[in-house]
């Protein structure tokens, strides 16, 4: 029998609450040891986890427990409207896509409900126009589950790579949309539903 890996209980708890972890966590006190131990023993949480119904799943550098239940939440749709919306609104003002997985983005900066398919978009998913207050919820949630680092004072917001997953798969459905080729990006989509 196997010793099980130290910290399981923490990491199987931080799991639970919804956090993917990442080689992100490298950087982060604490996570970067947890992120470590799950690389490191990830057959033996998979294996343990689905014994009590649980599949925890890889997907290059991000590890985190799937969902049962392949529909997506409110709160799943609006992650990945509004980290394909930030995406965007950042390449247009010239940026790069990989500044947002490296500087402090500003995002209150970004115009977020001009007209157009953004604003479209966030009031699909019950983020109302000029509603600052309920992104900035959003983009606080999304850090406790890993997707992003959040500064309150600042109000800027740095991308992790969870974020880089449900961001590819919003360019897919967004390109679908406008091609109105039906494939199973949606089918994926609910799938990959884990924000």
């Amino acid at each position: 029998m196997v010793d099980a890996p130290q910290d399981t209980q923490k990491i199987i708890q931080v799991l639970l609450r919804g956090y993917q972890f990442s080689d992100s966590d490298l950087y982060k006190a604490v996570y970067d040891r947890w992120y470590a131990i799950l690389d490191r023993h990830f057959d033996w949480f998979r294996d343990h986890l689905a014994l009590s119904g649980f599949t925890l799943s890889r997907e290059k550098q991000v590890i985190f427990l799937e969902k049962e239940n392949k529909t997506l939440s409110q709160e799943e749709r609006q992650a990945v409207v509004a980290l394909f919306l930030l995406a965007d609104l950042w390449l247009e003002k010239g940026k790069s896509y990989g500044d947002l997985f490296q500087l402090s983005v500003p995002w209150a900066e970004l115009d977020w409900f001009r007209d157009g398919y953004g604003k479209e978009y966030l009031d699909q998913v019950g983020i109302e126009g000029g509603n600052d207050g309920a992104l900035e919820q959003l983009f606080r949630r999304l850090a406790n589950k890993g997707f992003l680092e959040y500064d309150d004072n600042a109000r800027t917001m740095t991308l992790r790579r969870p974020a880089e997953r449900l961001i590819d798969l919003a360019r897919r459905l967004h390109q679908q949309i406008n091609t109105g080729e039906p494939d199973d990006t949606v089918a994926e989509a609910q799938e990959q539903g884990d924000a």
